[in-house]
């Protein structure tokens, strides 16, 4: 893991924390286009998503055709 990947991941938690709420591949996209990173790919934003959850920050939801995450504290 570079300390690209940590930095972009950072800047995720921090939007998380302070936004709170559901959090899909296009709120990651919205969200690094704000801070100025040029992150063009949904895999990254979904294996970001998938590894803050795996940190214990972020609890994944499932539904028939979508996925969405929230901050641990906020799980429903």
């Amino acid at each position: 893991m570079s300390l690209a990947d940590v930095s972009r991941r950072l800047i995720l938690a921090d939007a998380v924390r302070t936004e709170g709420g559901e959090w899909t591949t296009t709120r990651v996209a919205r969200t690094y286009r704000a801070a100025g990173l040029d992150v063009p790919l949904r895999k990254t934003w979904r294996d970001d998503l998938a590894r803050l959850a795996r940190d214990g920050f972020l609890t994944r939801h499932d539904a028939p055709n979508r996925r969405h995450y929230t901050r641990k504290d906020d799980a429903r």
